[in-house]
């Protein structure tokens, strides 16, 4: 399938780039006004309009998500949840109908918990960069899933020195959230902004578009630090060409997307390319999410790249 224009609303606007030491940010803005309404997680659970709770049989991977409102109500690819008897990550961006429960399907992101600490809460985060990308190629390769995201979890505590008592990915963000506060002020939200390209040691690493600026608001400081935690200072002299990433943008509408099964009430598109994959998900013929991660590097701990192409039982 191959998204236009005329069916689903696919028109961005590529603002002036914002640079901090060896990462630039590209504002994006859509030119199309976006009518849904639409509950975002935090929303939802400060009104008290969404219970999130473990299966009463519980499981790992499943959780219940109760959603009270009189609109849908939209979870994120990545975002965490913490509590109950272990935190998690939604393994994909669902929208969820009006007086509804339904069960999702989730990640654990704190391996060395299997117990009850208080009900479920939102996250100040969701899942680290190279996280989600293991989440993607591992789920697209029949591998084991939560594996390579326990496995992600990890490497990111090894490389940044740190180890949590219960491996919960949440307190290396906490570990690491005075470090990112200069790059967040450089890359302040502007006004109309839905979405973000990052830039890394010159290089795009990907792109996050929610279409609506109020949902993409709420998910502003999550994405960047989401990218910030796995940053590398390598090269603080690069260029950017603004024309080449309104090239790199246009192109993504041009993809064969492939049609997924869903969860809720969106419809779910996938791609992948030489560059990279991604995800798009849709409602009602407008566009909800849509994230683009750069193709993973060859250095992939052997360990992880049995798990992801092989998988094994928990």
């Amino acid at each position: 399938m191959i998204l236009e224009d005329k069916d689903i609303g696919f028109d961005m606007e590529v603002l002036n780039p914002q640079v901090h030491e060896n990462m630039a940010v590209i504002p994006l803005k859509s030119k199309i006004s976006y009518k849904l309404d639409i509950l975002t997680l935090k929303k939802g659970l400060e009104l008290g309009l969404v219970e999130v709770k473990e299966c009463e049989k519980s499981t790992v991977n499943t959780i219940m998500v109760t959603n009270n409102a009189v609109t849908p109500l939209i979870l994120i690819d990545g975002e965490e949840i913490l509590g109950a008897k272990q935190n998690r990550i939604v393994n994909n961006t669902l929208l969820i109908a009006p007086k509804t429960t339904q069960s999702i399907s989730v990640s654990c992101t704190e391996h060395g918990r299997w117990k009850h600490t208080s009900e479920f809460r939102q996250s100040d985060y969701i899942a680290n960069f190279k996280t989600r990308r293991v989440k993607e190629y591992a789920s697209r390769g029949n591998g084991n899933t939560q594996s390579a995201i326990w496995n992600s979890i990890s490497c990111l505590e090894e490389e940044n020195s740190f180890k949590s008592p219960t491996s919960a990915m949440s307190e290396s963000y906490d570990n690491l959230k005075v470090d990112h506060n200069a790059f967040l002020k450089a890359f302040e939200i502007v006004d109309g902004q839905c979405g973000v390209l990052i830039i890394q040691n010159g290089e795009i690493k990907g792109f996050e578009i929610f279409y609506n600026p109020q949902i993409y608001k709420e998910y502003h400081k999550k994405v960047l630090r989401s990218y910030l935690i796995d940053n590398k200072v390598e090269n603080t002299t690069f260029s950017i060409n603004v024309d080449e990433i309104k090239s790199f943008i246009d192109d993504a509408n041009y993809l064969a997307f492939d049609k997924k099964e869903s969860e809720g009430m969106e419809v779910k598109f996938e791609f992948e390319n030489d560059d990279g994959l991604g995800s798009l998900y849709t409602y009602d013929d407008e566009i909800l999410h849509f994230s683009y991660f750069n193709k993973m590097e060859d250095s992939i701990p052997d360990d992880m790249n049995e798990q992801m192409q092989v998988g094994y039982a928990l």
